[in-house]
């Protein structure tokens, strides 16, 4: 059996927590007796050529796919490939007022969220009066999204009209969601690692000096032992995704009760292992390999 890593070598900050995902998955493979290639993606893995996809690289028996590239993970998929996470996934996670819409009407407890007008020429940024229906809709504080973004990034917190106006203009040019800050839950959250659709494990992150609870140097983390709500919810997540793996971050509303934040197809999870003393590179290896194993 022989695998394939594709990963972005556009990651900025995070090309080390890449980098090192990469290497606790290929050493997990390779205790495995799986050999694993990686391969960055450089937009030429898989084309159209004559109305047909062709592959570019050989054909694996897996891909466990770290970009976030839509298109070239559809093009993959349709040329046969077998990918972790799948396409519509990585989508679904990726874009975080998909993961919303997805969820909704499913009874799980999540922000107020507003999906922000799409804006296509700056002249045209003229009219803010819409502004004032998000105010009475989610009121303040609260947080403004770019929707697609990881590690606290491209979001602000806004506290009030002025903030409002001057956060929203600066952001206007891409999609974006406003949404409900859960005060409850200043600088703390819980991510939960979850692998072929059940809870591999938990924990806390803690941050006293930011609302974002990953963010910067004071962010720490302890292992979380999910209760029944927490552990219910994540499960109910896991059915409705069909996750194979993520990891689901969930804040603290009223009376610690979790109230869904965002889902992550391509969790990193050093700190994770660091923390939980939990091999998630294993599980996910025998993960993929089970499931490989049973596609043919």
């Amino acid at each position: 059996m022989n695998g394939l890593i594709i990963v972005n070598n556009q990651q900025g900050g995070a090309s080390y927590k890449v980098s090192k995902k990469v290497e606790r998955l290929q050493k997990e493979f390779n205790l495995l007796g799986v050999s694993v290639e990686v391969m960055p993606n450089d937009g030429t893995l898989a084309i159209i050529e004559n109305g047909q996809i062709k592959l570019r690289i050989k054909k694996y028996d897996f891909i466990v796919y770290l970009d976030k590239d839509r298109y070239l993970a559809d093009l993959l998929t349709k040329a046969g490939c077998l990918l972790f996470d799948k396409a519509d996934f990585i989508e679904l996670c990726d874009d975080k007022m998909l993961t919303h819409i997805y969820l909704a009407n499913h009874g799980i407890s999540m922000p107020k969220t507003i999906a922000g007008p799409l804006v296509f020429d700056s002249k045209a940024l003229t009219d803010y009066s819409f502004l004032e229906k998000i105010e009475k809709e989610i009121g303040y504080p609260m947080i403004i999204k770019g929707v697609y973004g990881s590690l606290g990034q491209n979001m602000t917190y806004v506290a009030n009209k002025d903030d409002l106006y001057r956060e929203y203009k600066k952001m206007a040019f891409q999609p974006i969601l406003f949404q409900q800050y859960i005060t409850t839950s200043y600088g703390r959250s819980v991510r939960c690692i979850v692998i072929d659709k059940k809870i591999f494990g938990a924990f806390e992150r803690f941050n006293p000096n930011d609302y974002r609870s990953n963010y910067s140097k004071d962010a720490t983390s302890k292992e979380f032992f999910m209760n029944d709500e927490f552990s219910l919810l994540a499960l109910k997540i896991s059915e409705l995704l069909n996750i194979e793996y993520a990891g689901i971050d969930f804040l603290f509303g009223e009376n610690g009760k979790p109230i869904l934040c965002e889902i992550n197809s391509n969790a990193f999870f050093e700190e994770f292992e660091k923390i939980t003393k939990l091999n998630v590179g294993k599980a996910f290896a025998e993960m993929i390999i089970s499931k490989v194993k049973n596609a043919k």
